[in-house]
């Protein structure tokens, strides 16, 4: 909201020239209150909000100049104490140092395989950043700062020392004023320490290169591992000695020399009597068959059949013929007597009628008879009785060979079954005696490859080369220029800041543009102050 206007700076009600002025001064501040607040600009005295970019440039003008003194005032103050700090200040040198991480050292390897074959070293960022800490641990201080304490006679460090409390600050400091950098995109490290003295920085930077090569073979060093070696290659040796031992014991207990071949030679013979039983079986079956077509051939054949048989005229039609004749006889008697119409004539007629028919269908039927007959054993059935006796004899012979090679079979199966389980514990055995062996050998090796790499150690051949050493004269930290700059840089910024945070709070009108803002009208007259 618009701050109202001081009563002096109001125009007169009475003047009748003013009588717009007045009365548009009401709705200016409205419309002033409106633009300020869309605007986000501010009252008497307040920035104005979104001008043109020439109008606000000419408002951070008139600020500064109007604030001059102000800005000059902050300046100063903030700028002539930063400037008599530096002056006061010793001048600091930077000592520096780099190393390389190398991967020239590899740990010896005595008969190198795909399993005692070491790696060589591989180089990363994570590797390098390691390095970093090493250099910058407290331990590696702690062994500088002995180093280059001197002792009461000036010849020696003094251990004592690394109880006191100024031994625990010589520590902080010389933490706080050395840096470890990686150099990116290589695997150098740079080590800079400043002090304000160039002979104490050398001899800093110095000794930490020397303490970090030493200290270097003592963190990646192999401290103990030969004499580790040596007691678990003894004990290897012992626990093969006794694999070897259960490994004998085994196989002569179990009659075990070779497993698989013995397996393989009880498989043939397995696949051997498996071929003899399915041939039995099919033989069994077919014989079967062949059993109960013969028996359905002998139920077909008679027992006895006829060697001979003797044939004579059928007796009936003898008899049959004589009494046709005799009719006949008295056929032609009867007839020397009666006429053919006569009783006599006509009965006997009949009767060599019936007699006729019935020796034309008795000699028709019957002619003859079989007087006698001669029968035997039939051939055909004996033959085939004596085929059948032949099959079942050799139906009991190839059931008791089943029976006899289904017995091998179950035998060799549970034969097989038992090597197979021999084999699996014969196999443990002598894997792990391999194994024991094999680990014994490497652990020998092992030992000697760690006595190499403890010599190396000793020696110093450790994979970080010194690219760089510090040496005098000492570059000087130029630290001067960039506190009087950040000095000056701050006084200039807390002035201006202050300059306008003054010119924001002050309530009242102090230009033409201001009551043009704030009015949103044309201004058309100006009244200057008064003089004394």
């Amino acid at each position: 909201m618009a701050h109202e206007p001081p009563r002096r700076s109001r125009p007169s009600g009475n003047n009748p020239g003013n009588v717009n002025l007045l009365n548009n001064q009401h709705g200016g501040n409205q419309g002033g209150g409106n633009n300020g607040g869309n605007n986000g600009g501010y009252g008497y005295g307040g920035f104005a909000g979104f001008q043109g970019g020439s109008q606000q440039l000419r408002d951070v003008l008139h600020v500064i100049f109007k604030r001059k003194r102000l800005i000059a005032g902050v300046f100063l103050v903030i700028v002539l104490p930063a400037l008599l700090a530096t002056a006061l200040r010793k001048p600091s040198y930077i000592a520096t140092a780099k190393v390389q991480i190398s991967t020239q050292r590899s740990d010896p390897t005595l008969q190198p395989t795909d399993l005692t074959r070491l790696e060589t070293i591989q180089l990363n960022e994570s590797l390098v950043n390691s390095e970093v800490h090493v250099i910058s641990s407290r331990d590696l201080l702690e062994q500088v700062v002995l180093k280059l304490s001197p002792s009461r006679d000036g010849a020696s460090p003094q251990k004592e020392n690394a109880k006191t409390p100024l031994y625990g600050e010589q520590i902080l400091t010389m933490s706080q004023n050395l840096a470890v950098t990686p150099i990116k995109a290589s695997n150098v490290i740079q080590i800079d320490y400043k002090h304000s003295d160039a002979m104490v920085a050398t001899r800093v930077v110095n000794r930490v290169v020397d303490e970090y090569l030493a200290y270097h073979a003592i963190v990646h060093g192999r401290e103990g591992l030969s004499r580790f070696y040596d007691e678990q290659g003894r004990l290897l040796e012992q626990e093969s000695r006794k694999a070897d031992d259960a490994f004998v014991k085994f196989s002569e207990a179990e009659g075990v020399v070779s497993p698989k071949d013995e397996i393989q030679a009880k498989v043939r013979m397995v696949a051997e009597v498996s071929s003899s039983l399915r041939d039995v079986t099919s033989g069994i079956s077919g014989t079967e068959e062949r059993i109960r077509a013969v028996r359905e051939q002998l139920a077909a054949q008679p027992e006895v059949v006829k060697r001979s048989q003797y044939l004579e005229v059928n007796p009936v039609v003898t008899q049959l013929g004589a009494q046709l004749v005799d009719r006949e006889v008295d056929r032609v008697a009867l007839l020397r007597k009666y006429t053919d119409k006569d009783r006599h004539v006509r009965d006997n007629a009949d009767e060599i009628a019936d007699l006729r028919t019935q020796f034309d269908a008795e000699s028709r039927e019957h002619p003859t008879i079989i007087a006698h007959q001669l029968y035997r054993a039939n051939p055909i059935r004996e033959e085939r009785l004596h085929t059948l006796l032949d099959l079942e004899s050799q139906l009991r012979e190839m059931r008791a060979r089943q029976v006899s090679l289904d017995e091998d079979l179950s035998r060799a199966n549970r034969q097989l079954m038992g090597l197979q389980q021999k084999a699996v514990e014969f196999d443990r055995l002598d894997q792990e005696r391999k194994t024991r062996r094999d680990t014994y050998e490497l652990y020998v090796k092992r030992e000697q490859e760690a006595r190499i790499s403890r010599a190396m150690d000793e020696q110093k051949l450790v994979n970080v080369d010194v690219v760089q050493r510090p040496a005098l004269p000492l570059q000087r930290a130029d630290l001067q220029r960039v506190s009087t700059l950040v000095a000056m840089i701050a006084g200039l910024v807390i002035g201006l800041a202050a300059a306008f945070a003054r010119e924001f709070m002050s309530p009242t009108l102090h230009s033409e543009g201001d009551v043009t803002r704030h009015l949103g009208l044309p201004l058309m007259a100006s009244i200057g102050d008064a003089k004394a």
